[in-house]
């Protein structure tokens, strides 16, 4: 019975690909950035690819191993903060029918065109820094 322990704690192993947990700061021109969203893409060419992100509150993410990044493989990284734009409101008796225009208030600089990368390492803690501008805030 004894010899059936190792095999059946294998079984629930909720980390095959040996992930590693990553957490962070965003700031928004030297401001904790208020939510938003971190994403976090495999370069091309890796193998296996991974996609991963999490959510950004009061400047900081943080994923857990389970969804983490593979180590030692270089990881694009975007950002995306939407908010609503101030006097855009449209409300009807139904809320479903409600409208608000809303803007990504990161530059695509940081977004869909971002240049930022990361690397994870299997020596943990995986603590990565983002100082991000605007190019009114620059």
């Amino acid at each position: 019975m004894l010899l059936l322990f190792p095999i059946l704690s294998g079984c629930n192993n909720n980390n095959p690909q040996g992930r590693v947990s990553v957490r962070g700061e965003v700031t928004l021109n030297g401001q904790p950035l208020a939510q938003g969203n971190v994403l976090f893409s495999s370069l091309p060419g890796a193998t296996p690819l991974v996609t991963t992100g999490a959510p950004i509150k009061n400047g900081t993410f943080s994923l857990s191993a389970e969804h983490g990044l593979l180590p030692d493989q270089e990881y694009s990284v975007q950002f995306s903060s939407v908010e609503e734009i101030p006097g855009t409101r449209t409300e009807t008796d139904d809320p479903m029918e409600s409208k608000v225009k809303t803007r990504n208030v990161i530059p695509p600089k940081y977004g869909t065109e971002s240049k930022e990368t990361i690397t994870a390492t299997k020596k943990l803690p995986n603590v990565f820094k983002f100082d991000l501008t605007s190019d009114a805030g620059k």
